[in-house]
């Protein structure tokens, strides 16, 4: 009787986050059942439905070729090239922003443990550990743990419950979570110890990962200046009279080989100065 009155106890602890999130939660939630995790709008946060996004985008792309179409004198190919040059820019971006959201929930992670492997101590169970967390940390942990404890809690295992997050969040950091925390429930004892350990290396390879960044963030710069000048040059040739390369077959034909021979010089670039972890 009394350890159903301790568990009651701790349970009566998370009614404050229940209580001060739920407003927060009720608000956005017609929203986000409209749109779909890790989509465009999701990484841009915009509340539109896959639909209109479409046709703003389509709206703006076509609205690009003519500006570019009317400011060079009715040239087709440069406002091909530059509403090319600009959907590519968007790409990029959004890769930018995928990049800066993976980032932030391995930064998250040693954090994350931390709250997990307290909340254990404090006598919680993993289900409750793992709702503290969906409701204590900040995004994207806050949505993907709370994710994880609804699956978790429905009766999936927690192999099954962890799987997204590798698919998610393809680097050796979420794998290593990921398949450390399923093999520690497989094998049995004392998580808390584990947990602790876990966080350690997992904040090392954190660190080591932000001095990568630092190192490489140069080379990043000067490659993507290095990729835009020959655009800038072309705007001023151009500009200046001399548009043979967008008006003979010829000039045109360089220039599509000149495209492709940057897309393969950038490609390379960017291989160099990948590092794998």
């Amino acid at each position: 009787m009394k350890k159903n009155e301790s568990g009651n106890a701790r349970e009566d602890l998370f009614i404050p986050f229940y209580q001060h999130k739920k407003g927060r939660r009720d608000t956005k939630e017609f929203s986000e059942l409209k749109i779909k995790e890790g989509s465009v709008q999701d990484l841009l946060k915009i509340s539109m439905n896959t639909f209109t996004f479409g046709f703003l985008f389509t709206v703006i792309a076509v609205g690009i070729f003519l500006i570019f179409f009317f400011m060079f004198d009715r040239n087709i190919v440069m406002g091909i090239v530059f509403m090319g040059l600009c959907l590519v820019g968007f790409q990029m971006f959004l890769q930018i922003k995928k990049g800066e959201k993976e980032n932030q929930f391995v930064n998250q992670l040693p954090d994350t443990l931390s709250a997990v492997a307290n909340s254990l101590k404090a006598g919680f169970s993993l289900d409750q550990a793992f709702e503290f967390v969906s409701m204590s940390m900040p995004e994207p942990s806050k949505s993907e743990f709370s994710r994880i404890h609804i699956n978790y809690r429905v009766g999936l295992t927690l192999k099954d419950s962890l799987e997204d997050l590798i698919h998610k969040y393809p680097n050796a950091e979420v794998k290593l979570f990921v398949s450390s925390l399923v093999l520690q429930s497989q094998v049995g004892g004392n998580v808390i110890p584990f947990l602790e350990e876990l966080k350690e290396i997992l904040k090392e390879r954190v660190k080591l990962r932000r001095s990568i960044a630092v190192g490489t963030a140069q080379t990043k710069l000067s490659s993507a200046i290095v990729a835009l000048l020959p655009y800038v040059m072309l705007m001023l040739l151009v500009s200046s009279g001399y548009a043979a390369l967008t008006t003979t077959l010829k000039g045109i034909l360089l220039l599509i080989l000149a495209v492709i021979m940057q897309v393969i010089g950038i490609f390379i670039n960017s291989q160099l100065t990948k590092i794998d972890l």
